[in-house]
């Protein structure tokens, strides 16, 4: 009898050290998952910014491109954000026919027609006279 308890003790000891053994497992498993997870959250973001900059700084070329194509007396009045969805603070430079949108992580150009003055965040105002293009004169 006292074989068969030696034995039974050391199958729960076994059973035991299994047990755990497979339970750090798991719980390491979800550690390197949650890690992963979070990286991709983080790139996710950073893309999400990208694109949000990107689409201001093409909005804004398109609006210079059309005051630039009509003829004179064109006039229009429109806001920029004070950060994008809330979360995004950004600055706008015009500069040497180019418009710069720039966020602390990310930075986008695009080629303009030659304009005069610089665009800001809240109101803005482009208008064509004379065959120039004039943002907030």
């Amino acid at each position: 009898m006292t074989k068969y308890r030696k034995k039974m003790g050391n199958l729960k000891a076994q059973s035991s050290m299994e047990f755990f053994t497979l339970t750090g497992l798991a719980f390491l498993a979800v550690i390197i998952f949650v890690a992963a997870s979070a990286n991709e959250a983080k790139e996710f973001r950073n893309q999400k910014e990208f694109f949000l900059i990107k689409d201001l700084a093409l909005k804004l070329q398109k609006e210079v491109a059309i005051a630039a194509s009509v003829e004179s007396g064109y006039e229009r009045s429109f806001n920029l954000p004070d950060k994008l969805e809330n979360t995004v603070d950004y600055s706008i430079a015009t500069r040497n026919r180019t418009i710069t949108v720039n966020s602390s992580k990310t930075v986008f150009s695009v080629a303009i027609p030659n304009v005069v003055g610089n665009f800001t965040k809240g109101s803005n105002k482009i208008e064509k006279i004379n065959d120039e293009v004039y943002a907030n004169r």
